[in-house]
């Protein structure tokens, strides 16, 4: 007897059950918007977790007026809130995405080419006047981002990079909006 071999396209990789549910992230929002609400809009911020659930907390408040409300936006906007966190606990070792790009085809690190696509997407949403540094323009660390996230998808299964890879350009602007009513 043979046996058969189910042949999958690439993106269907993610999980068709994800752990994170549209419910759960529904939850945790409200939660996030009651305390927000009792603490005076976190005006004191004190510590690492808690400007994490600031991020958090606006990035949810921004997908739900605007109505992104899908399983993969929250995915996206709890990744975010950790990566605003991170760059304020340590500086990137570089800002130019070109270097993840060269240090990954050196090494074949997935995790490298994603900090070349979280440098992108920071470039694009939040420190916009970096991208006239150099040679590259804005649109040109958009595409790189939304590539590198697709990349890095590709390699190693990650749901998250699915989703931002898919969602880039509209995680920026509300990324953006976070940032200017913080």
């Amino acid at each position: 007897m043979a046996e058969v071999i189910e042949f999958r396209h690439p993106t269907d990789r993610r999980k068709k059950q994800s752990d994170n549910d549209l419910t759960g992230f529904l939850r945790r929002a409200v939660f996030l918007r009651k305390q927000e609400t009792e603490s005076g809009n976190f005006i004191q911020v004190a510590g690492f977790k808690k400007m994490k659930l600031l991020f958090e907390s606006k990035i949810s408040d921004i997908l739900i007026k605007k109505q992104f409300i899908e399983t993969g936006f929250f995915l996206c906007g709890s990744y975010i809130s950790e990566l605003l966190t991170s760059i304020a606990n340590s500086v990137p070792e570089s800002w130019f995405a070109v270097d993840y790009v060269m240090k990954s085809y050196e090494t074949g690190s997935p995790q490298i080419l994603k900090q070349g696509a979280n440098i992108c997407f920071l470039i694009c949403s939040v420190f916009k006047e970096r991208s006239e540094i150099r040679v590259m323009r804005y649109s040109d660390y958009e595409k790189m981002g939304i590539g590198l996230f697709s990349r890095v998808y590709s390699q190693t299964g990650v749901e998250v990079a699915y989703h931002m890879s898919r969602q880039y350009k509209i995680m920026v602007d509300v990324t953006g909006e976070c940032m200017r009513t913080i």
